[in-house]
């Protein structure tokens, strides 16, 4: 006769399976945990250090106008915002009473010149009479005095007349310098006063000049770049979104402003065409030097830790922290010194979970 089992006997070897199944199953897997990494060769080349700053266009040379005599305006000959050249007719200022004080003086002139003639004939006619004592020595000194006083006047009234051709002269106003007209707010038929009216103001802007400012830091670069004439700076809109023109370091100023520890510079630009306008603030970027045969990584691939620059490197699937030297920056490039990392592959944009020591695997980008 068969005897049956007891069900608690057969229950549990199901059990036991069940649960060695189970174990299995949530066993971690080394690949599971590693981190999943972006990775890029360090390669040797040249990078231009370049230096974004904040600058302002400035006008490389400026004039405001003011009459040099009082008048009435008669004649406006340019219009707001025109370019114009040096010599250019711009205002003319009622000539009438200029002109005729110059005829004024030039009859003045005539009259003293021919008094000045006669007292000399008379000079001339005396000094022979005098040694035959037909006159006496006080006349032919009289004489000679008269003749000294009439030079002396005719002298003075050739003076009263160039000024007087001078204030004609300066009636009609003409562009001292090539440039843009600003704005105008007078028009004809304006009374204007010699020395205070303000007439209107010439930017010329083709060059113009771009002030920046720079930290202490760069002062060496500047001045090599002024010894060299290597300074290249490339001036962009506000946003740093269009490039406006090229230009190179001429001027550095001749004092480091204590207050902020930065130092300012010009820059020279042909602005050609006028895009730039006095006033406009631009981006600045200042190309500072070019390291050559220098390291090459993507900027994410630099880590800044309490002693300093690091890159992750990959060793035996795992992370390996190496220190670098950070020699400079352009955009998305950093340069660093480092031999021993030459052709080393490096992890770009490390994860925020990664330390050295952490199992990684390389995807691709």
């Amino acid at each position: 006769m068969m005897r049956s089992l007891p069900v608690k006997s057969l229950l549990l070897p199901v059990a036991a399976a069940l649960i060695l199944a189970g174990c299995a199953q949530h066993k971690p897997s080394h690949k599971n945990t590693a981190l999943p990494v972006e990775t890029t060769t360090v390669q040797t080349g040249n990078l231009p250090i370049v230096v974004n700053t904040l600058g302002q266009a400035v006008a490389s040379h400026s004039v405001t106008i003011t009459p040099q005599v009082s008048g009435i305006l008669q004649k406006v000959a340019v219009h707001s915002g025109q370019v114009v050249q040096k010599g250019q007719l711009l205002f003319q200022i009622d000539p009438a009473t200029p002109a005729a004080q110059v005829a004024e003086d030039q009859a003045n002139l005539q009259g003293e010149i021919a008094q000045e003639q006669y007292d000399d004939a008379q000079v001339k006619a005396y000094a022979p009479l005098l040694s035959k004592d037909y006159v006496t020595r006080q006349t032919v000194q009289q004489a000679q005095a008269q003749a000294n006083t009439a030079a002396a006047t005719v002298a003075a009234d050739q003076a009263a007349l160039q000024a007087a051709r001078i204030t004609l002269a300066e009636t009609r106003i003409t562009a001292p310098i090539s440039g843009s007209v600003g704005i105008l707010s007078l028009k004809s038929g304006n009374l204007v006063t010699a020395n205070s009216t303000t007439l209107v103001t010439i930017n010329q802007i083709q060059p113009i000049y771009v002030q920046f400012s720079l930290p202490e830091a760069y002062l060496d670069d500047l001045h090599t770049a002024i010894s060299n004439h290597s300074g290249k700076v490339a001036v962009w809109d506000e946003n740093h979104q269009t490039r406006i023109g090229t230009g190179t370091v001429t001027v550095i100023d001749n004092t480091v402003n204590t207050a902020s520890a930065t130092v300012t510079a010009r820059a020279t630009l042909s602005n050609q065409p006028a895009r730039l306008w006095p006033g406009e603030y631009v981006q600045v970027d200042f190309t500072a030097r070019e390291l050559r045969h220098a390291l090459i990584i993507p900027a994410t691939a630099l880590q800044q830790g309490v002693s300093g620059p690091y890159v992750y490197t990959i060793k035996k699937d795992k992370a390996i922290m190496q220190a670098v030297q950070f020699l400079g920056q352009n955009g998305k490039q950093v340069a660093i010194a480092g031999s021993h990392l030459l052709g080393e592959s490096v992890i770009v944009g490390a994860p925020t979970r990664l330390h050295p020591g952490s199992e990684v695997r390389v995807i691709k980008s």
